[in-house]
């Protein structure tokens, strides 16, 4: 098989530290804690659902240092994509990006839908008609509209250049923290310490156990986002330092974990935290009670809106660049992998995926739930194989540099990846366990990608044995790699 040496599409180089930063924060903390804050509490109490989120954390500031060890030593778009390429071959390279690209699309879907409860909550009345009804929900041609509208939206600011969508993303971040900071130093200030007991949940006069560790529990779905960065490796503006862009994996999740604990802390004050637990949206509501406004509990839903933008722009970039990445090494169909010529832009994995994002609008509101557990499932996968190929890397390539060493070594990337793994399986059981042992619809969707997955691996046979795998690992790895 012929080796050719044919220049790679490449994707350009302008993402600096702090829109790495406001990627991966921007992903991890999304609209999920305004609808959530009611259901942490009423399982752990205000200082039981802060140490839950503390816990949840660390554990998860491990997974993410793990990622800055593979992702400043494979510095490539597509993440995991050449994580598992490198560590475990070919077959699990595809599989992952390929359930990667999944999660990533799903939560598309979830920003869209989500979209029109929060705007709904801005401007009341604007659901519109029912068109049809979605398992078991109506869906109503307001937030149909809205939906499919801010994807063509946000598809369209993807097309435009990654300089554009990450200079947008710094805008809705760094909004989205101005006005958090404005509520929750409020809710601190002028709210009463009293309103915090009792401190935890209680059950039959004791300590909820159960609660807090089921909060515990789900708090790597509510870290997520973070493994946004690797899948742009590849776009690092010149002078920006990879040993900087490995201590950003670790900042955003601290970040993250002070934002939720500031959150839970601030609304638990503003009012007694009992009466959170039987409201929609707990954390505009805590707000408008405690001080009488109206204006301020906008702000909160403000906030909300850019970060559920922000989050749907920070995985569609994310999305579009794993499907790049195995387009480009041929291991799905290669135009996947063809940039635009003048933008640098992943044209056609774009398209794909605002196409792919926009069919799960269709399902409307009651398909947030299995979205978030299908993304958590395939999350825990990923993050079990990458945090276990930072230990089979450590062994078998020694020598290798490093820009960045996860901090304690093979032990804390052990730890990562029994958390990780532990996220998987819950993930997979609990959909089962919800549905009274049935097979659940998260399965379903599982399942049916999977089978679309050996459709895409079959059609790209002939491409994937065009290609030797010297060539193979250049497209991957990049253009000075070598044989291990």
């Amino acid at each position: 098989m012929k080796d050719r040496h044919t220049p790679e599409p490449q994707l350009k180089g302008v993402i600096g530290p702090s829109k790495f930063f406001t990627l991966a924060f921007g992903a991890i903390i999304g609209v999920g804690w305004i609808v959530m804050l009611g259901d942490w509490l009423g399982k752990a109490g205000p200082i039981g659902a802060i140490a839950a989120f503390l816990a949840g954390g660390l554990l998860m500031t491990l997974v993410a240092l793990s990622y800055a060890e593979m992702a400043t030593m494979l510095p490539v778009s597509g993440g995991e994509v050449a994580y598992t390429y490198e560590v475990y071959g070919v077959p699990v390279c595809f599989a992952t990006g390929w359930f990667l690209a999944l999660s990533y699309i799903a939560f598309t879907s979830f920003e869209a839908i989500s979209a029109a409860w929060v705007v709904d909550a801005l401007v009341p009345g604007m659901t519109g008609a029912t068109l049809y009804r979605s398992l078991g929900a109506a869906v109503k041609a307001d937030s149909l509209v809205l939906g499919l509208t801010g994807m063509i939206a946000i598809t369209l600011l993807n097309l435009r250049g990654v300089k554009e969508a990450t200079t947008a993303q710094e805008l809705l971040t760094y909004g989205k923290i101005a006005c958090a900071a404005v509520f929750i130093t409020a809710g601190i200030l002028w709210g009463k310490t009293s309103h915090l007991v009792p401190l935890v949940q209680v059950s039959g006069g004791r300590t909820n156990w159960a609660g807090l560790i089921a909060v515990f529990v789900t708090t790597p779905v509510w870290f997520a986002g973070f493994n946004v960065i690797p899948q742009v490796m590849e776009e690092k503006a010149p002078g920006t330092s990879w040993r900087t862009i490995g201590r950003v994996f670790g900042a955003s999740i601290i970040s993250a974990a002070l934002f939720y604990c500031l959150l839970i802390l601030s609304a638990s004050m503003s009012v007694p935290w009992t009466r959170l637990l039987v409201v929609e949206l707990p954390a505009a509501d805590a707000f408008r009670a405690a001080f009488h406004s109206a204006a301020l509990a906008k702000l909160v839903l403000m906030s909300a809106l850019l970060g559920l933008v922000g989050t749907w722009n920070a995985v569609f970039i994310a999305a579009s660049r794993v499907l790049f990445a195995l387009g480009r090494a041929k291991i799905i169909h290669p135009p996947f992998g063809v940039t635009h010529p003048a933008r640098k832009t992943p044209t056609r994995a774009i398209v794909f995926v605002g196409l792919l994002g926009s069919c799960g609008v269709l399902l409307g509101r009651n398909a947030i739930a299995p979205i978030v557990n299908v993304g958590a499932t395939c999350f825990g996968l990923v993050f079990f194989l990458t945090c276990f190929g930072v230990i089979k890397m450590r062994r078998n390539q020694p020598r290798r540099e490093r820009p960045f060493r996860v901090p304690g070594g093979i032990l804390s990337a052990g730890t990562a990846s029994v958390v990780s793994g532990l996220m998987f399986l819950v993930s997979l059981y609990e959909p089962y366990r919800a549905s009274n042992r049935t097979f659940p619809l998260e399965w379903k969707i599982v399942l049916g990608w999977a089978i679309l997955g050996v459709l895409f691996w079959t059609v790209a046979n002939r491409g994937r044995k065009s290609v030797s795998e010297p060539e193979r690992r250049r497209s991957i790895l990049g253009l000075g790699a070598s044989a291990p």
